[in-house]
Protein backbone atom coordinates (compact mmCIF):
# COMPACT_ATOMS: atom_id res chain seq x y z
CA UNK A 1 0.00 0.00 0.00
CA UNK A 2 1.28 3.44 -0.92
CA UNK A 3 0.52 6.37 1.39
CA UNK A 4 0.87 9.89 0.02
CA UNK A 5 0.55 13.00 2.18
CA UNK A 6 1.54 16.66 2.13
CA UNK A 7 3.19 19.19 4.40
CA UNK A 8 5.12 19.33 7.66
CA UNK A 9 3.11 16.65 9.46
CA UNK A 10 3.68 14.20 6.62
CA UNK A 11 7.40 14.98 6.57
CA UNK A 12 7.62 14.48 10.32
CA UNK A 13 5.98 11.06 10.13
CA UNK A 14 8.15 10.11 7.13
CA UNK A 15 11.35 11.16 8.92
CA UNK A 16 10.55 9.34 12.16
CA UNK A 17 9.77 6.21 10.18
CA UNK A 18 12.63 6.35 7.68
CA UNK A 19 15.34 8.67 9.04
CA UNK A 20 15.51 7.81 12.73
CA UNK A 21 19.14 6.54 12.58
CA UNK A 22 20.15 9.85 10.98
CA UNK A 23 18.24 11.81 13.62
CA UNK A 24 19.87 9.89 16.47
CA UNK A 25 23.32 10.27 14.91
CA UNK A 26 22.87 14.04 14.53
CA UNK A 27 21.70 14.27 18.14
CA UNK A 28 24.76 12.23 19.20
CA UNK A 29 22.41 9.79 20.87
CA UNK A 30 23.74 6.21 20.89
CA UNK A 31 20.29 4.64 21.39
CA UNK A 32 19.18 1.79 19.18
CA UNK A 33 16.21 2.78 16.97
CA UNK A 34 14.49 -0.44 18.03
CA UNK A 35 14.52 0.77 21.65
CA UNK A 36 12.90 4.12 20.83
CA UNK A 37 9.25 5.08 21.04
CA UNK A 38 7.51 7.99 19.33
CA UNK A 39 4.40 9.91 20.34
CA UNK A 40 3.20 11.58 17.15
CA UNK A 41 1.24 14.84 17.34
CA UNK A 42 0.04 14.38 20.95
CA UNK A 43 -3.13 16.39 21.47
CA UNK A 44 -2.52 18.71 24.41
CA UNK A 45 -4.98 21.39 23.34
CA UNK A 46 -4.66 23.53 20.25
CA UNK A 47 -4.50 26.95 21.88
CA UNK A 48 -1.06 27.38 23.42
CA UNK A 49 -0.99 31.17 23.62
CA UNK A 50 -0.94 31.37 27.41
CA UNK A 51 -4.57 32.34 28.13
CA UNK A 52 -5.60 28.90 29.36
CA UNK A 53 -4.09 25.57 30.39
CA UNK A 54 -3.77 24.27 26.80
CA UNK A 55 -0.23 23.56 25.64
CA UNK A 56 -0.78 23.44 21.92
CA UNK A 57 0.53 20.40 20.06
CA UNK A 58 4.05 19.07 19.84
CA UNK A 59 4.87 17.72 16.40
CA UNK A 60 6.37 14.68 18.10
CA UNK A 61 7.93 13.40 21.30
CA UNK A 62 10.83 10.98 20.81
CA UNK A 63 11.72 8.64 23.66
CA UNK A 64 15.19 7.16 23.29
CA UNK A 65 17.16 5.04 25.75
CA UNK A 66 18.72 8.14 27.28
CA UNK A 67 16.58 11.16 26.58
CA UNK A 68 13.12 12.62 25.99
CA UNK A 69 13.17 14.86 22.92
CA UNK A 70 10.32 17.36 22.68
CA UNK A 71 10.02 18.06 18.97
CA UNK A 72 8.97 20.78 16.59
CA UNK A 73 9.11 20.47 12.80
CA UNK A 74 9.55 23.14 10.14
CA UNK A 75 10.13 22.88 6.42
CA UNK A 76 11.56 25.20 3.84
CA UNK A 77 8.06 26.46 3.01
CA UNK A 78 7.41 27.59 6.61
CA UNK A 79 6.84 31.25 7.36
CA UNK A 80 9.65 31.43 9.94
CA UNK A 81 12.69 33.37 8.78
CA UNK A 82 16.25 32.15 9.06
CA UNK A 83 18.61 35.01 9.91
CA UNK A 84 22.34 34.35 10.20
CA UNK A 85 21.68 30.64 10.61
CA UNK A 86 19.11 31.12 13.41
CA UNK A 87 15.45 30.09 13.08
CA UNK A 88 13.18 31.84 15.58
CA UNK A 89 10.93 29.63 17.65
CA UNK A 90 7.72 31.42 18.60
CA UNK A 91 7.23 32.36 22.24
CA UNK A 92 4.19 30.12 22.72
CA UNK A 93 6.15 27.16 21.36
CA UNK A 94 9.02 27.77 23.76
CA UNK A 95 6.51 28.05 26.62
CA UNK A 96 4.98 24.70 25.60
CA UNK A 97 8.37 23.01 25.85
CA UNK A 98 9.16 24.60 29.20
CA UNK A 99 5.76 23.70 30.65
CA UNK A 100 5.90 20.08 29.53
CA UNK A 101 9.42 19.64 30.89
CA UNK A 102 8.09 21.01 34.18
CA UNK A 103 5.29 18.42 34.12
CA UNK A 104 7.76 15.59 33.48
CA UNK A 105 9.99 16.67 36.34
CA UNK A 106 7.18 17.46 38.78
CA UNK A 107 4.47 14.90 37.95
CA UNK A 108 6.39 11.87 36.67
CA UNK A 109 9.23 12.16 39.17
CA UNK A 110 7.55 14.23 41.88
CA UNK A 111 5.88 13.28 45.18
CA UNK A 112 2.25 13.88 44.21
CA UNK A 113 -0.31 11.16 44.89
CA UNK A 114 -2.95 12.46 42.46
CA UNK A 115 -3.47 15.13 39.80
CA UNK A 116 -5.46 17.47 42.04
CA UNK A 117 -2.60 17.57 44.54
CA UNK A 118 -0.21 18.26 41.67
CA UNK A 119 -2.31 21.19 40.46
CA UNK A 120 -2.68 22.66 43.96
CA UNK A 121 1.01 22.45 44.86
CA UNK A 122 2.88 22.67 41.55
CA UNK A 123 0.63 25.42 40.18
CA UNK A 124 1.83 28.04 42.70
CA UNK A 125 5.41 26.89 42.07
CA UNK A 126 4.91 27.83 38.42
CA UNK A 127 3.73 31.29 39.39
CA UNK A 128 6.82 31.76 41.55
CA UNK A 129 8.87 31.12 38.41
CA UNK A 130 6.97 33.88 36.60
CA UNK A 131 4.71 31.54 34.60
CA UNK A 132 1.06 32.57 34.87
CA UNK A 133 -0.27 29.80 32.62
CA UNK A 134 -2.46 27.47 34.73
CA UNK A 135 -2.15 23.71 34.94
CA UNK A 136 -5.01 21.66 33.54
CA UNK A 137 -7.67 20.98 36.19
CA UNK A 138 -8.53 17.41 37.12
CA UNK A 139 -11.31 15.63 35.19
CA UNK A 140 -10.82 17.63 31.97
CA UNK A 141 -9.78 16.09 28.65
CA UNK A 142 -6.45 17.94 28.63
CA UNK A 143 -5.49 16.58 32.06
CA UNK A 144 -6.42 13.07 30.92
CA UNK A 145 -4.31 13.35 27.76
CA UNK A 146 -1.41 14.80 29.72
CA UNK A 147 -1.46 11.94 32.22
CA UNK A 148 -1.53 9.36 29.41
CA UNK A 149 1.50 10.89 27.68
CA UNK A 150 3.37 11.38 30.96
CA UNK A 151 2.65 7.80 32.00
CA UNK A 152 4.03 6.52 28.68
CA UNK A 153 7.21 8.46 29.45
CA UNK A 154 7.33 7.05 32.97
CA UNK A 155 6.96 3.48 31.71
CA UNK A 156 9.71 3.93 29.12
CA UNK A 157 12.44 4.74 31.64
CA UNK A 158 13.79 3.06 34.75
CA UNK A 159 15.34 6.33 35.95
CA UNK A 160 14.82 10.03 35.28
CA UNK A 161 15.87 10.87 31.68
CA UNK A 162 17.28 14.08 30.28
CA UNK A 163 14.72 16.28 28.53
CA UNK A 164 15.87 18.20 25.47
CA UNK A 165 14.24 20.29 22.76
CA UNK A 166 14.76 19.47 19.11
CA UNK A 167 13.78 21.00 15.77
CA UNK A 168 13.54 18.91 12.63
CA UNK A 169 14.12 21.17 9.63
CA UNK A 170 13.15 19.75 6.25
CA UNK A 171 14.70 21.14 3.10
CA UNK A 172 14.98 20.46 -0.61
CA UNK A 173 17.81 21.86 -2.72
CA UNK A 174 19.20 24.31 -0.15
CA UNK A 175 22.85 25.06 0.41
CA UNK A 176 24.33 24.24 3.80
CA UNK A 177 24.90 27.93 4.44
CA UNK A 178 21.14 28.54 4.02
CA UNK A 179 20.11 25.98 6.65
CA UNK A 180 19.38 26.86 10.28
CA UNK A 181 22.10 25.80 12.67
CA UNK A 182 20.41 27.21 15.74
CA UNK A 183 16.78 27.57 16.86
CA UNK A 184 15.21 29.13 19.91
CA UNK A 185 17.24 29.33 23.08
CA UNK A 186 18.15 25.68 23.47
CA UNK A 187 16.79 23.69 20.50
CA UNK A 188 19.00 21.09 18.87
CA UNK A 189 18.61 21.33 15.09
CA UNK A 190 18.43 18.28 12.80
CA UNK A 191 18.29 19.20 9.11
CA UNK A 192 16.86 16.54 6.79
CA UNK A 193 16.91 16.59 3.00
CA UNK A 194 13.48 15.30 1.99
CA UNK A 195 13.87 15.08 -1.80
CA UNK A 196 14.15 11.26 -1.73
CA UNK A 197 10.78 11.05 0.02
CA UNK A 198 8.90 13.06 -2.60
CA UNK A 199 6.51 11.94 -5.29
CA UNK A 200 5.90 15.16 -7.14
CA UNK A 201 4.86 17.62 -4.44
CA UNK A 202 3.65 14.87 -2.11
CA UNK A 203 5.51 12.89 0.53
CA UNK A 204 5.65 9.13 -0.01
CA UNK A 205 5.36 7.94 3.60
CA UNK A 206 6.54 4.43 2.76
CA UNK A 207 9.90 5.29 1.20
Amino acid sequence: MQILAYGEDALTFWALQNKLPLILHTLQDSSSPSQCDVIFRPSLGRNGDGRGPHFGEFDFILLTEHCVYLGESKWDKSSENIVDGVLTIREEQQLRHWMFKFCIEEWVYGPYSNWQEFVEIAGPNLQKKGITKPLAPENCLLASNLRIVLNVIQQHYTSRPNVRNVLLYFYDRMLNAQLPHQAGKDFLVVSIDYKDGLLGNFVNINC
